[in-house]
């Protein structure tokens, strides 16, 4: 039995906002969509629906990642919303004075303390890596290489999403503020989670790190983006291609790296309160307060809101929510050279829906999931070497209960325990025109699930090493080879390498280009489902003998700084993919059930084109995005399910520090997707094309208190069954940050 709905009322909930303030209204916000996108998905319509059918909710998928580190946006960097700390941490910290966009107050070459004195209250300094020195006012990126970087002088392109253009976007999840990007969808899985599709390619080969420690707890391959509010996240680095050469298992499609806010010295309290049109709220606060030694911060974030329903249905579209998440973080730094850094991590979240059978039955469904986590480093930085160790730990769990009305023959209660423990030593370190690097990792993976046959666990090494060679007097050509072999397990031994390259072609023009190979290991589901439904008559069996899913990829792309208003950008990229883990029909065993299972005998490949510019004079600025996306099963001969071929994104803001005036408003284009619901399996029912429109104001007084006002879905688009979105939502709320 699952404990009691722990809600507020409407009186209470507004009073608490009022107390405390936050930029967003729902916690399912992101485009999604109703149905998994899967490479490779079976060939056999049966096989494949039973096999979802009979899908645990967790997989487990034991890869691992580290490596921490802030980017920058693609349009490099154009002075700094916030002062730096002139103390640069050492490598692997995740720090960043964060640039400003096209339209800031800071001009290019603008001293970061000229800029709003609001944002300079808790930030982190720029990195200081051996041999990474940058020009003031350049950012430093950490995730394409694992080792600290100058933006332009990155061999991988690195795109992110600074602390500014989260809190002008209004959105509260990382999943809403990365729907905002055209490269990338925001998928929505069987049990309500939200997860990230990469260059067609879905959430289950993307992974999910935040500052470098990899995250637990995925739900049919998906790791829901929901369950990560932005309130202490400082900025999210995003690379796209595989990255297994570096980080090992589950990046072939790309790496998410969650960077969180740092303290720094002095006092610093952020508060944010906010109510919508639909019922759902939202308070947050943050206290921040330390000595240039030793500094700490604790946040606080409380969500909630109410389920969704499109048509005339007992359904629901989205589940209700109620998330309570609590972080505290500390860091001590003994002398110049070394940083000691901790946190720990506890989530409640409380997700309720309705669903519906095709006999008429209905079910009241609830999802009550719990993490925590913890992480320690200590990291030491000279003129040339950088050295940097890391222990984390975290623990999952979900408890799953779908209740019968008006019976209980069809009740399910289900309980999944999930716990990672992992560390880690690199060390890096200057040799002439070489900046080379070498790291160990070794992780303990276990997952206990009512699905799996048994309960599962795997242990996993890994070793790797990269070399950044200059060529060319002033850096202008840069090839970075690397590699990295694993050792898991459950099976055995895998090397993926990498060779990356950046040429400054002129003082404007920047070429980089990619080739790689990326792996995915087999989930606890693939591995040990033990799964069986007498009332239609089969089984879903794991297969033990399966081996990691493989990709081949290639990658270019060019920017290009035209004026000191306009930056332009464009890439191309092909992704082939070879065993697949498919569901498959199993023979006969002479019961008369039909069985299924899963094999590698999986293909597809994704190619495609992604283009921006950025525009910006004074305080307006423009951004526009577009990618084009061509995924295909080549086992069943058609395009991926779910992948939209076509998305286009345009965003305007106007940024006045003078008058603490922000505005935002974006709309985002998706194409059709197609999904295969009939007998027919080449006949695809394509989804409705979607326009999303949204826009938000703000205000600050020069007290430090503010209040803002904005609209999500403004044209109401989404459906109950192909594109499950929220509704249009109107919301308002105040803030104060001192």
């Amino acid at each position: 039995m699952i404990g009691g709905r722990r809600g507020a009322s409407g009186a209470a909930l507004l009073a608490a906002l009022l107390a405390v303030a936050a930029p967003r209204a729902h916690a399912g916000d992101p485009p999604a969509s109703a149905a998994p996108t899967q490479a490779g998905d079976a060939a056999n319509a049966r096989a494949g629906d039973a096999a979802a059918d009979a899908a645990s909710p967790h997989d487990g998928d034991a890869a691992h990642a580290r490596g921490s580190g802030v980017a920058t946006d693609p349009a490099s960097a154009r002075g700094s919303d916030t002062a730096a700390d002139p103390a640069s941490p050492p490598a692997g910290d995740a720090s960043v004075a964060a640039p400003s966009a096209p339209g800031d107050a800071a001009s290019p070459g603008t001293s970061a303390a000229s800029v709003d004195a609001a944002r300079q209250a808790d930030v982190r300094p720029a990195a200081d890596e051996p041999a990474a020195a940058a020009p003031a006012g350049e950012v430093i990126v950490v995730t394409g290489t694992r080792s600290e970087t100058p933006l332009s002088a990155s061999p991988v392109t690195t795109e992110v999403i600074d602390r500014a253009r989260l809190a002008e976007s209004g959105a509260q999840t990382v999943g809403e503020a990365l729907a905002l990007r055209p490269g990338i969808w925001i998928d929505r899985g069987v049990a309500g989670t939200s997860g990230i599709t990469i260059r067609g390619l879905g959430p289950q080969y993307s992974l999910i790190l935040v500052d470098g420690a990899r995250q637990i707890g995925r739900t049919d391959g998906y790791l829901d983006l929901d369950r990560f509010g932005v309130a202490d996240i400082e900025q999210i680095e995003i690379v796209r291609g595989p990255s297994s050469a570096l980080y090992g298992a589950d990046a072939l499609g790309g790496v998410v790296n969650l960077i969180t806010r740092r303290p720094a010295a002095g006092v610093a309290l952020d508060a944010t309160g906010q109510l919508d049109g639909r019922g759902a709220g939202v308070a947050l606060g943050r206290l921040a307060l330390g000595s240039r030694e030793l500094s700490g911060a604790i946040t606080g974030e409380y969500r909630e809101g109410p389920a969704v329903r499109r048509g005339d249905t007992l359904a629901t579209t989205l589940d209700s929510y109620d998330d309570r998440h609590v972080t505290g973080r500390v860091s001590d730094r003994p002398d110049e050279r070394w940083r000691l850094d901790g946190s720990a991590d506890y989530l409640y979240r409380d997700l309720r829906g309705v669903d519906t059978s095709a006999t008429g039955a209905v079910f009241d469904r609830r999802n009550l999931i719990e993490t925590a986590s913890g992480q320690l480093a200590a990291q030491y930085a000279s003129d040339d070497t950088a050295l940097r160790l890391a222990a984390d730990a975290s623990v999952y769990r979900d408890q799953y209960l779908h209740d019968q009305r008006m019976a209980t023959a069809l009740d399910t209660y289900e309980l999944t325990d999930e716990n990672l423990i992992e560390g880690s030593a690199q060390l890096a370190h200057q040799i002439a025109a070489h900046r080379a690097l070498v790291g160990a990792e070794l992780l303990r993976e276990a997952l206990d699930s009512d699905r799996l046959s048994e309960p599962g666990s795997r242990v996993r090494g890994a070793v790797y090493a990269q070399d950044e060679w200059r060529l060319l007097p002033g850096d202008r050509l840069l090839v970075v080879p690397s590699a990295r072999i694993d050792l898991d397990s459950q099976f055995g031994s895998h090397a993926t390498p990498r060779l990356a390259a950046r040429w400054l072609a002129s003082s404007a023009l920047v070429v980089r280009a990619s080739a790689g190979t990326g792996y995915r290991a087999p989930d606890f589901k693939s591995l040990l489902l033990h799964f069986e439904n007498p009332s239609v008559g089969y089984v879903v069996d794991g297969n033990p003998d399966l081996q990691p899913e493989t990709s081949r990829s290639l990658d270019a792309g060019v920017e290009w700084q035209a004026a000191p208003w306009l930056w332009l950008s464009a890439s191309a990229y092909y992704n082939g993919l070879h065993d697949l883990i498919t569901a498959v029909t199993l023979p006969d065993d002479g019961s008369g059930t039909l069985r299924f299972g899963y094999a590698n005998i999986g293909r597809a490949r994704t190619a495609g084109a992604e283009a921006y510019a950025q525009l910006g004079r004074g305080r307006a600025a423009l951004e526009l995005g577009y990618a084009l996306t061509r995924a295909r099963d080549l086992d069943a001969e058609r395009p991926l399910e779910g992948v939209p071929v076509q998305r286009a994104t345009a965003t305007v803001r106007w940024r006045d520090p003078a008058r603490g005036v922000d505005a935002f408003a974006a709309a985002v284009f998706t194409g059709h997707r197609p999904y295969y619901l009939s007998d027919d399996p080449q006949r695809a029912t394509p989804s409705p094309r979607r326009v999303e429109l949204r826009a938000r104001v703000a205000k600050r007084f020069r007290a430090g208190y503010g209040g803002f006002v904005g609209v999500d879905n403004l044209l109401d688009a989404g459906d109950a069954n192909l594109d499950r979105i929220p509704p249009r939502t109107i919301y308002a709320g105040v803030e104060m940050r001192l």
